[in-house]
């Protein structure tokens, strides 16, 4: 992917931080979600009473940001337990029918069988689909990248995630290179979790990716960075010729 073309930054949508950006409007939260270029709903932190209405009220406070839809399992860092992934068919359907809906949808790989049924949702309201995988204890072998990246290709996906648990300087190379092999989908995030995997999630968009998430208050993954700091970070990426100088960089904070 061309270095000059558009990245993403994500910031995570949660009651609390939704609640205070709405009150004040030079909150904090308010700003980091003006600062984001994609907004990430995750509905399993919220009520059900409130999923119909949560793309409106977003969209009131950022107009400009993309939005993308997620329900996370507790196996993939959520809050919803494993065994209601059966449901998630039946309730994405009741997020898609409403006048107001994130553009994007979040399907965990590991759900690939729900992928036909949600596209048959998605396809009529013009909503795309980005699958992810994460994993919490390791980064996978090359081997694995592959599979997953014929997966995603496959079923046609329109995006592609994949975050996982770094415990070495260099265990983050084989992220960057799947990143460079995912050629063709819109949306593509390659990073490692941890505080080695914390600078993947900036430098990533050098090697590939155009995707990146940051924090929104508290960080809701290991080795995430505050949203302010990757927007800096990520605006000297296009003069920065090594990961030591961005690390340096966020050093300084």
């Amino acid at each position: 992917m061309p270095s000059d073309s558009p990245k993403y930054l994500v910031g995570l949508v949660d009651p609390e931080t939704l609640t205070a950006a709405e009150r004040e409007e030079l909150h904090p939260a308010r700003i980091d979600y003006n600062s984001c270029d994609i907004l990430e709903i995750r509905y399993d932190f919220f009520d059900e009473s409130e999923w119909q209405g949560l793309s409106a009220r977003i969209r009131k406070i950022a107009p400009k940001a993309i939005q993308l839809g997620t329900i996370r399992l507790k196996r993939d860092g959520g809050t919803f337990t494993d065994a209601r992934a059966i449901e998630r068919p039946a309730l994405w359907k009741k997020i898609l029918d409403t006048n107001e809906i994130p553009q994007w949808i979040d399907l965990e790989r590991d759900c690939l069988h729900d992928f036909s049924e949600l596209r048959e949702l998605t396809t009529p309201k013009g909503v795309k689909i980005l699958v992810s995988e994460h994993n919490f204890s390791r980064v996978p072998s090359d081997l694995e990248l592959k599979n997953y990246l014929t997966d995603a290709k496959r079923v046609k996906a329109d995006g592609i995630k994949i975050a996982a648990m770094s415990n070495s300087d260099d265990d983050c190379t084989r992220l960057y290179k799947f990143a460079k092999k995912a050629k063709g989908f819109k949306l593509i995030a390659a990073f490692g979790m941890g505080e080695t995997g914390k600078i993947s999630r900036i430098w990533s968009l050098k090697e590939g990716a155009n995707l990146t998430y940051g924090s929104i208050g508290k960080a809701a993954a290991p080795g995430q960075i505050d949203i302010g700091l990757m927007r800096k970070a990520m605006d000297r990426l296009a003069t920065a010729t090594s990961q030591i100088e961005i690390s340096s960089f966020l050093n300084i904070f």
